[in-house]
């Protein structure tokens, strides 16, 4: 037992310290469901009911107690995704801002998670789980027509979750434990100064960090030993952000020193408050035979609680700024199955929707959003006993959607479309002991 505890601190520490990962929302909003290469590998269905691995930590933590042995486990992802625009800023009837239209304004990364379960007894088992539900990164160039809208989004909440599971019987067990989170943002956008854009663009940006803290709660039931029902509760995370903005304008506008000094009058720090949502998710996996099992799963979230983001500058003359958001609830739904080919081969595949908080009327170039569908495959293989490498690949969807926003009175009006879709390749490692 005392091995197992230093391995799994181990595997801990350097999850945290090699993992820290870059990212693009593949969910609704900006939500991340790259979790773990198997959930990928079923269109992210079946990680609340299947209880099959150390990724339960987080999907459903109940599950932790009815695996068989400790395990360790490791997963990396490599994101491709598009938003590429199409349309035109109006300042007014028609007067467009001059600059580029087609980019692809999504920026491809990598991201990665770790988790580790130790099985204490039949009946107890603990875990840990270190991740990023939540990410995006937008990156616009500089000549982008939506300059004035924004040009830099990055948000990026990484967690740790630290959960314990009891099992009372063959049929049914619980689990729960805290989520710690740290949250990080920066946007930024050139402000429109009239007929004092000639000397060049200047650049607003802000940036904010804060620490947070939630929880998980599930459950498991087994009905018949082919059948798994999962329900598992996400709490919301509160952040008070620190904050701090500066306008960088052209050196010819900096060396004016009643400008200048206006925009530093309106720089400096602020405090900004964030609620990430909570979550319910339920499903359920069946065993229909030896070599075929089907899963089912359903999920809502509370993306209403995001109204707006308001930076409040803490000094008179402070820039304070607002970004509507005004989000709906959303749902996700979807199937997948497995097909075991032999000992050590096993075919993954599923099919799911995501339905986007935002609609026509609050889509923004922030989070250019849209429902999506989710086609993907992966497969598993056990060389040995103990070792599973499991390979997922996933195709995004997109809808094409519309967007018609002014981000301020002084922003201009931007009208188009966005071809949105994406590829997610994950690679997963598991080991038991």
């Amino acid at each position: 037992m005392k091995n197992k505890i230093t391995l799994m601190a181990c595997s801990a520490l350097l999850t945290q310290t090699l993992f820290i990962p870059g990212h693009q929302a593949a969910a609704s909003g900006f939500a991340l469901r790259e979790t773990d290469a198997i959930s990928l590998g079923n269109a992210y269905v079946g990680s609340v009911s299947r209880a099959g691995d150390a990724s339960t930590v987080l999907m459903n933590p109940a599950g932790m107690s009815f695996l068989d042995y400790s395990e360790l486990q490791g997963n990396a992802f490599y994101a491709g995704p598009v938003a590429r625009f199409s349309g035109q800023n109006y300042m007014g009837p028609g007067i467009t801002t001059p600059g580029v239209q087609g980019n692809r304004g999504i920026t491809d990364a990598a991201t990665a998670a770790g988790y580790g379960v130790l099985k204490i007894d039949p009946h107890w088992a603990i875990g840990y789980g270190f991740y990023t539900p939540y990410g995006q990164r937008a990156n616009y160039p500089s000549n982008w027509v939506g300059r004035y809208q924004s040009l830099v989004s990055s948000i990026t909440d990484y967690e740790l979750g630290i959960m314990a599971s009891y099992r009372f019987n063959k049929r049914f067990s619980i689990g729960v434990g805290p989520r710690m989170g740290f949250l990080t943002g920066r946007f930024t956008r050139d402000v429109n100064l009239g007929a004092l854009n000639a000397f060049g663009p200047t650049t607003a940006d802000m940036a904010g960090n804060a620490f947070g803290f939630g929880y998980d709660a599930g459950i498991l039931y087994k009905p018949d030993d082919a059948t798994q029902i999962g329900i598992n509760y996400q709490s919301r995370i509160s952040y008070d952000l620190s904050t701090r903005t500066k306008f960088s304008p052209p050196p010819l506008l900096a060396a004016n020193r009643l400008v200048n000094g206006s925009l530093i009058a309106q720089s400096g720090h602020g405090a900004m408050q964030v609620t990430l949502p909570d979550s319910v998710s339920f499903g359920i996996t069946r065993v229909l035979s030896p070599r075929w099992t089907i899963m089912l799963q359903g999920e809502w979230t509370h993306w209403s609680l995001l109204h707006s983001l308001n930076n409040i500058s803490d000094h008179p003359g402070g820039a304070s700024t607002s970004i509507p958001v005004n989000w709906r609830n959303s749902w996700f739904g979807g199937i997948g199955a497995t097909y075991q080919v032999s000992k050590a081969v096993l075919l993954r595949g599923g099919f799911s929707y995501d339905q986007s908080p935002t609609t026509f009327r609050n889509r923004n170039t922030i989070t250019p959003d849209t429902n999506r569908f989710d086609l993907a495959g992966g497969v598993d293989y056990t060389p040995i006993k103990r070792l599973t490498l499991t390979l997922s690949y996933a195709h995004i969807f997109g809808t094409n959607p519309k967007i018609n926003d002014a981000a301020s009175a002084t922003s201009g009006r931007l009208i188009g479309s966005y071809n949105d879709y994406g590829n997610i390749v994950a690679f997963g490692v598991r080991t038991r002991f």
